[in-house]
Order: C-alpha cells, then sequence, then structure tokens
C-alpha cells in the first residue's frame, strides 16, 4: 500500500489563495445583503422562485428552479435574504473563477487572489451580487464555463469540454445575454491545438440542449398555474397573466413568444443590431470606461501591460478569453431600452482578473528586483482591493423596513383582503406582490401591474365584486377617472378607490 504524495508548498499556496478568492467576497456580501424585499426587477427575482412563479422575459428559468431550491432548502432568515444569498454565493464563485482563470495564465496566486478581490469590491459587481438577480447567476455560470474551456484547451480533457458546455447551457437558461460568449467558444475550438472529435462536439451540444430545455419550464409551469387557478388575477375578467405567478402567460403560443423573446421591450431588435461586427469597438470602449471608473487610471495601465503579459504567454487562450469578455458587452452598447445596464457589463469588468493577474506571472526569474516588484505590485492590488470595500461600508448597514417593505405597510391598512392594487409602474408592483404572494405580509392582496387611463370601465367593473384601488405617482396623475382618493402615502404615491 502506497501513500499519497506529499503536498507541495506551490499547491498548498494555490489552494489556499483560492479559498480566499471565494471565501472573502462571499463573507462581505452576505453581511451586505438586504433582509427585506426590495422593488423593481429585485424584488421580482427575490419572490418569484419561492413560489415557482413565471418572471418577466426571457423567465430566468434556470435561476427561478435554482432558487426555489435554494429558497427552500435554507429556511433561514427572510425569503428575499435568501434570494440575495443566492446570489452572493454566485458573486463570489465568480471572483473565484476570475481567479481560476488568472492561474491558466501562470498568474502568481496571491496576486490572482488581490485581483479577484478587487473585482468583487467594484461598485458594480457589489451592487448586483448583494441582491437578487439573474444576470448574476448567468454571469457565473459563463464565467466558469469559460474556466473549464480554457483548461481543455490546455488539456484537452473531455470532462472540461463537457462541462464548458453544460455551464454555457444553463447560463443561458438563467439570462440569454451568457449567450455572447457561444462564438468565442466556436473559435476556441478552431484555435485549439487538439481539435474536439465530432463525438464530443455531439456530447457537447447535447448537454447545451439540456440547458437550454429548462425554457420548457415557461409553458408546462403557466399550464399548470392556469389549470389550477394559481394566479389571483385569473379572477379579474379581462386580466391577462399577472406578475410574479404567470407573466405574459406563456401556456399561449402568443404568451410564449412574447416572453421568450422580450419583444415588449424592443430586445430583438437590439439583438440583432449588436451582430454589428463594428460594436466590437464600442464593446472594447465601454470595458475601458468600466475600468476606469470602477478601478482608476493605474488599474487601467495594468491591464493593458497585463494583456500584453497574458498574450505572450499563450496567445490562442488569450484571444478567446478576451474575445468571449468583450462579446459579451455588445449587447450592453446597443440596449439602449435598459435602467440599469451595468448588469449586462459584470462579465467584462470580470475580465479584469487575469488580466490584472498577469503582470505578476508565479515563477521567479529574475532575482529578487523581480521579486520585490512583485510584492509591490500584490501591495498595490490590496490596497485598491481594501480602498474599495472600505467605499461599500454602506452596504452593511441594513436598516430593517428599507427598500419596498415600507409600500408593503403603506397600502395594508386601506386595502382589505380580497382587494385588488392596481399600480402605476414596475417598481412598487413587484414590492407589493413580494408582500402578496411570497412572505404573505400582504395576505389576499391581487397585484396588477400597469394603470392605463383607457382602461377605467373594466376596473369599475372588477369593483363590482371587490374593492378595486390604484396606486399612481400623483404628480402625474393627479386624479383617476371614476375613483375617489383615499390617502397620500408621500410626494409620489396616491391611493385612490375605484367606483363602482
Amino acid at each position: 500500500m502506497t501513500s499519497a504524495a506529499p503536498i507541495s508548498d506551490a499547491v498548498r499556496l494555490r489552494r489556499l489563495c483560492g479559498l480566499a478568492a471565494f471565501l472573502v467576497p462571499a463573507i462581505a456580501y452576505l453581511a451586505g445583503a438586504s433582509h427585506e424585499p426590495a422593488a423593481w426587477d429585485t424584488a421580482e427575482l427575490q419572490g418569484v422562485p419561492w413560489i415557482l412563479g413565471i418572471a418577466h422575459p426571457t423567465g430566468f428559468p434556470f435561476y427561478t428552479l435554482l432558487g426555489y431550491a435554494w429558497s427552500h432548502a435554507l429556511p433561514f432568515d427572510t425569503i428575499a435574504y435568501r434570494l440575495n444569498a443566492l446570489c452572493a454565493i454566485a458573486g463570489a464563485a465568480t471572483a473565484l473563477g476570475g481567479y481560476l482563470v488568472a492561474l491558466e495564465f501562470d498568474a502568481w496566486p496571491p496576486v490572482a487572489m488581490a485581483a479577484a478581490w478587487w473585482f468583487a469590491f467594484d461598485e458594480v459587481v457589489w451592487s448586483h451580487a448583494v441582491r437578487a438577480e439573474a444576470q448574476v447567476v448567468a454571469v457565473t455560470c459563463a464565467a466558469l464555463a469559460l474556466v473549464c474551456f480554457l483548461r481543455w484547451m490546455r488539456t484537452g480533457a473531455p470532462i472540461l469540454f463537457a462541462g464548458a458546455c453544460a455551464l454555457f447551457g444553463l447560463g443561458v437558461a438563467s439570462h440569454p445575454n451568457a449567450i455572447w460568449i457561444a462564438p468565442a467558444l466556436l473559435l476556441g475550438c478552431i484555435l485549439a491545438s487538439r481539435k474536439p472529435s465530432r463525438r464530443l462536439v455531439m456530447l457537447g451540444c447535447a448537454v447545451i440542449a439540456i440547458g437550454f430545455s429548462l425554457y420548457l419550464y415557461l409553458p408546462l409551469r403557466s399550464w399548470y398555474v392556469v389549470a389550477h387557478g394559481l394566479d389571483p388575477v385569473h379572477v379579474l375578467p379581462g386580466a391577462a397573466g399577472g406578475i410574479f405567478w404567470n407573466y405574459n402567460d406563456p401556456s399561449t403560443p402568443a404568451g410564449l413568444i412574447a416572453e421568450l423573446t422580450g419583444s415588449q421591450t424592443g430586445a430583438p431588435g437590439y439583438a440583432l443590431a449588436a451582430l454589428n461586427p463594428l460594436k466590437l469597438q464600442d464593446a472594447l470602449w465601454a470595458f475601458f470606461e468600466a475600468v476606469g471608473s470602477g478601478f482608476g487610471a493605474f488599474a487601467l495601465i495594468a491591464v493593458a501591460f497585463g494583456s500584453v503579459a497574458l498574450w505572450k504567454r499563450e496567445l490562442r487562450r488569450g484571444i478567446v478569453l478576451v474575445f468571449a469578455c468583450l462579446t459579451a458587452l455588445v449587447f450592453s452598447v446597443t440596449y439602449a431600452n435598459e435602467a440599469d445596464i451595468g448588469r449586462y457589463r459584470l462579465l467584462g469588468i470580470w475580465l479584469c482578473v487575469p488580466l490584472l493577474a498577469a503582470i505578476a506571472p508565479a515563477a521567479l526569474t529574475a532575482g529578487r528586483r523581480f521579486a520585490l516588484a512583485r510584492v509591490l505590485y500584490l501591495a498595490f492590488l490590496l490596497a485598491g482591493a481594501g480602498s474599495a470595500l472600505y467605499a461599500r461600508q454602506d452596504y452593511f448597514n441594513r436598516p430593517a423596513g428599507e427598500g419596498g417593505r415600507w409600500i408593503i405597510g403603506a397600502v395594508a391598512p386601506y386595502v382589505p383582503p380580497g382587494g385588488v392594487i392596481i399600480v402605476d409602474g414596475w417598481l412598487d408592483a413587484t414590492s407589493l406582490a413580494y408582500g402578496a404572494y411570497a412572505d404573505r405580509s400582504l395576505p389576499g392582496r391581487i397585484i396588477v401591474s400597469g394603470y392605463e387611463g383607457g382602461k377605467t370601465a373594466l376596473y369599475r367593473s372588477w369593483a363590482k365584486d371587490r374593492p378595486v384601488f390604484v396606486l399612481t405617482n400623483p404628480r402625474y396623475i393627479p386624479l383617476v377617472s371614476g375613483s375617489s382618493a383615499v390617502a397620500l402615502l408621500d410626494q409620489y404615491h396616491e391611493l385612490f378607490r375605484m367606483g363602482p
């Protein structure tokens, strides 16, 4: 019986730094995540997985299914915090993925760890990683897919190729923006010294298809929701699928197309515009802007030197890595109908980790001066990460009742159970739906997103059978036709009750 080979100091260092690259951001994110429901898309993605509902386009089935399993398997704290925590862990895993890619290009582990920390504590990255966000899970899948794929290019191990394909499929099933790494994966298959066999390509396509097949969740779950009357708005004649439970009603062909394409926001047209090769220069500029604004001028210079160092070590894999992250930015520079473009740029910012780390190789080949320069560069990265962490200290102060909790509490005294709340705006509709459908702090209420002045007759018909209220911004809608004012909740929220 032979004993196991001793672990070298270099392996111990890589493992220790890898553990720290994950654990430090994970602890910071978990400590800085809110325990209350938010508003807008975040509140929706805090609540939809809990009830196995259907989110706004494109439905995000992998995120929903993963969030359902996570939030029910770990019964701690609030539902909102559990889904925030899921993305916190995913965000930390993305930082770890950056560390692992840096090692693929022979970076010194402490420098790769520090670069991963600086990425994790960047404002854009942190602000998304501490909230429920399908894009965060998609970016994690895409980043880890690139880790596997770049290792496959080095080793030729079939399991790594299959793993990259599986993670790619799951990433697209979480959010379709992950699809933009596909050209780089195809390019990598061409550039790889050991081309994938036909059998391996077929296996990869099969596991990708399995990931994509998760979108079948949308029509199947919608059919079940409709058949069993789970969507509370089904009692309202003339109402389409309700938010949280059955957005767009994808049990119907028209609803499924709308849900998969995001046609209501013009997403297909922006996606086609992103296919223009000239948009890559806009993506490159967006990358420089993100680095400059998030990390500073010195880091931008370091990224430039790191790009040269990375490509000198291994040009082919370096091209695949940079191309994957830049194409992931292309949609962000064409998608004009988006209030939070930062979440479409997370993978582009992630590229900073291997580029910053590439300057300091693991091997000491130039004597003491090089060793000193490497330590000084490590100090620079640690200072950047520490400064970014210090700037995020407000995230650790999470008062009770923050976010969308206040609007839930504000309308509760005025709207009885069984009442309908028509909300003029997605921002507050999701908070109220979270209270009504997820944690039941607003039990029995029916939430309708989007007040339309041309539908007042329909709203009045609903009021014959149940109390119907409209929540609007009085600055834009000072009086709802056919209603009476109930309460001015604040200068941006007024509650009206529809007459019969």
